[in-house]
């Protein structure tokens, strides 16, 4: 499955088994930053040129790993950058010159959906808040019972909000507060997100996975791959948000190490999530590494 993001273009290979199951054999990665530059605030939005190369240099990168397995069937899925460009058809088009392959873009609600099939099927929570925080929109998914009750895809992500809000570099307090005002106000407009207050706040998104890891060490862990169900306090999880906030763009760099390419969008991606956190006196965060192409999965299974 290949996944184009509006941060990263993801690839992953996945074999059915016998009982109809998916057991994940490879993934790869490229930090394509396809949402880089189309704006929050200029009219239209435009793929730009040197996103859509990358990305494309990024699919044949992944060609060559999954070309010559057998039996093999491709999906394309593509989220918020390509789903709100005014360009898009042409870059489906190139895509498909490359790979052969009609990729699905997904609406909001279905980005919304499958990251709460995700969820439901690999991890095992009860009443939960989700937030899927991506490069170009982040998705609210409130659980009762088992069941999504409520869930929206707002078309903000860490890279437009860093754009936006000119949190790349120091953030300043101007800008902090011109962002808090931003969320109360977006927040607000949801009154079905307060039936999550007090519920425990499941995190996927790339920003995420970068607290997670930093938990990881803390915890004296060596592995820091296994992500999946870890749990920390929100008190904890507040604190290291608080401590980036405070650094300049070299040392949330230094302090982030390989995973510094992340830097530059890290305050944009974990500022709605420290927000939400306090709007809903969340005292837990459990981190999911399983997403969007887990609930496509999922739901591929179901139908057959």
């Amino acid at each position: 499955m290949l996944d184009f993001g509006s941060n990263s273009t993801r690839m992953s290979i996945n074999q059915i088994t016998a009982t109809g199951e998916f057991v994940e054999i490879k993934r790869a990665k490229e930090m394509t930053r396809l949402a880089e530059g189309m704006g929050q605030d200029k009219g239209e939005k435009v793929l730009q040129e040197q996103a859509i190369k990358r990305t494309l240099a990024a699919i044949l990168k992944f060609k060559k790993m999954y070309r010559d397995l057998p039996n093999l069937e491709v999906r394309g899925i593509a989220t918020a950058a390509v789903r709100e460009a005014k360009n898009s058809a042409e870059f489906l088009q190139q895509v498909k010159d490359e790979t052969g392959i009609e990729i699905e873009v997904l609406s909001g609600n279905a980005e919304a959906h499958y990251d709460y099939l995700a969820v439901k099927n690999t991890l095992d929570v009860g009443d939960c808040v989700i937030c899927d925080m991506g490069g170009g929109s982040f998705e609210l998914i409130v659980v009762k019972n088992a069941r999504a009750q409520n869930y929206i895809s707002i078309p903000y992500g860490a890279v437009s909000l860093t754009e936006k809000f000119n949190a790349a570099k120091t953030i300043t307090a101007q800008d902090i507060f011109r962002f808090s005002r931003f969320l109360n106000y977006k927040f607000s407009q949801l009154p079905w997100l307060l039936e999550a207050k007090g519920l425990p706040l499941v995190l996927l998104g790339g920003a995420s996975r970068t607290v997670a890891r930093q938990e990881l060490i803390r915890q004296g862990k060596t592995d820091l791959t296994k992500i999946h169900g870890v749990s920390m306090s929100t008190y904890a999880f507040l604190d290291v948000y608080t401590n980036w906030l405070g650094l300049d763009l070299e040392q949330r760099k230094a302090v982030l190490g390989p995973e510094g390419a992340r830097a530059d969008i890290i305050i944009g991606g974990l500022t709605p999530i420290a927000f939400l956190i306090e709007y809903l006196s969340i005292h837990e965060v459990i981190f999911s590494e399983s997403g969007v192409r887990e609930g496509v999965l999922y739901s591929m299974l179901q139908n057959n």
